[in-house]
């Protein structure tokens, strides 16, 4: 399709579409109350980035049915047959869509999306392919992006997520935190993390599917490999016993998560590793950690990602110990 016959194919879409009628009873008095959670209205704006203008989607509604508009513009990127279906930007386009008030989601070259939701409780995107870059600035589980491989949920965070349409990605976090979730496994990445995606065999929610042991962004090669092969691949005795060896304190983050995801048999030794590393926060026993107490394990993470901040956002001003948190000589 060429440029005019998109733009007639816009032109043809209905200029908005009426909400229920029920809607107006009362709408005076509700669209009085305020709130910080959308205010009176929520909107998806999605705009150029590039010279030549992208073609704009614009959802504008209020907490109840919402009316949809679409303003057509000339570009590259694709708007799907119905208003907000779906976007796509060709290999040389880009977009960014506004997340009503919370934050925006910058969709780069190749990729296709798709808005699912845009309440004032459930912002949603869907990620197909490609790569977006999301900075969002709300309480946490308000903004959500599906992915083939499982859901990425917003703890107020900036985050760099790229994926195949298999569900092949990885999540790279610059800000806050984020949660990766596929069915009951979940990984927890903060600032200065990453972590590998990887479809379930069948397509199914586990089996060595959905997101890895997050590690952190200056690990070195082959502990990441090592990760890798523990997670998507046959051999967990021995994988383990190779992240063990290979671990130092910086990567207190992967043994976390390592300890709740092990047999049972192999607890002890990734305790004993980790407590090696970074000594675990007052209050938290080895036995409270190997039948994986939510408490003990809630406070030592707190450790763990208060020494990781530090030592992200000090990178080059300051020394800062992995083990400690505190500045080096």
């Amino acid at each position: 399709m060429n440029e005019r016959e998109l733009q007639d194919a816009v032109k043809g879409l209905p200029k908005s579409i009426e909400p229920p009628r029920d809607l107006w009873p009362g709408i005076q008095d509700r669209i009085g109350r305020r709130s910080w959670r959308g205010g009176r209205r929520w909107y998806w704006v999605v705009v150029p980035l590039a010279a030549a203008a992208a073609l704009v989607a614009v959802l504008v509604g209020r907490s109840g049915p919402v009316a949809w508009d679409v303003a057509p513009l000339a570009g590259r990127p694709l708007l799907g047959t119905k208003p907000l279906v779906w976007l796509q930007t060709d290999d040389s386009s880009r977009a960014l869509i506004a997340v009503g008030r919370i934050g925006q989601v910058e969709v780069r070259p190749g990729t296709r999306v798709q808005l699912v939701a845009a309440r004032a409780d459930d912002h949603r995107l869907a990620l197909a392919r490609g790569t977006i870059d999301a900075k969002v600035d709300a309480i946490p589980r308000l903004f959500f992006v599906e992915t083939p491989a499982g859901t990425a949920i917003d703890l107020g965070c900036a985050y760099t997520l790229q994926t195949d349409s298999l569900g092949n990605g990885l999540l790279h976090v610059t800000g806050g935190e984020v949660e990766f979730q596929t069915g009951e496994r979940s990984a927890r990445v903060p600032l200065g993390a990453k972590v590998q995606i990887r479809p379930a065999p069948g397509g199914g929610g586990g089996g060595g599917g959905g997101p890895g042991i997050p590690y952190v962004e200056d690990a070195p090669e082959p502990f990441v490999h090592a990760l890798a092969r523990l997670d998507f691949e046959n051999g967990e005795a021995r994988s383990t016993r190779t992240v063990l060896a290979l671990a130092q304190a910086r990567d207190a983050i992967s043994l976390w998560h390592l300890l709740q995801r092990v047999d049972p048999s192999l607890r002890g030794a990734v305790y004993d590793r980790l407590a090696a590393l970074v000594p675990p926060p007052a209050g938290v026993t080895r036995a409270a950690a190997l039948v994986l107490d939510q408490p003990a394990l809630d406070s030592y993470w707190q450790k763990i990602h208060r020494i990781l901040f530090r030592r992200t956002i000090l990178r080059g001003v300051r020394r800062i110990s992995p083990r400690t948190g505190l500045t080096q000589p």
